[in-house]
């Protein structure tokens, strides 16, 4: 996978044909430990089939994304005394 590819978050596969089966492969598939492979492809033109980077914390929380403070609104929520207690 060239270094290119490797910075994004989502890529489609490329695909070589195979003469002996007929058939189109995939070539290069990105590793398994940093993106996800979503959907399918009947064949290389049909366009379904992608990846996804596989981001292991929030995404609030990876400062490769959001290299500010979370821009979303965050609350502490706590529970509140059961009856009886």
């Amino acid at each position: 996978m060239p270094a290119k590819e490797a910075a994004r978050n989502v890529f489609k596969p490329k695909y070589e044909h195979d003469v002996v089966l007929n058939v189109d492969r995939e070539i290069n598939p990105p590793p398994e430990s940093l993106f996800l492979g979503l959907g399918w492809d009947e064949d290389k033109d049909t366009g379904r089939r992608h990846y996804r980077r596989y981001y292991t914390k929030e995404l609030e929380c990876v400062k490769t994304i959001f290299p500010k403070h979370s821009p979303f609104n965050s609350y502490d929520i706590k529970r509140g005394q059961t009856r009886g207690a």
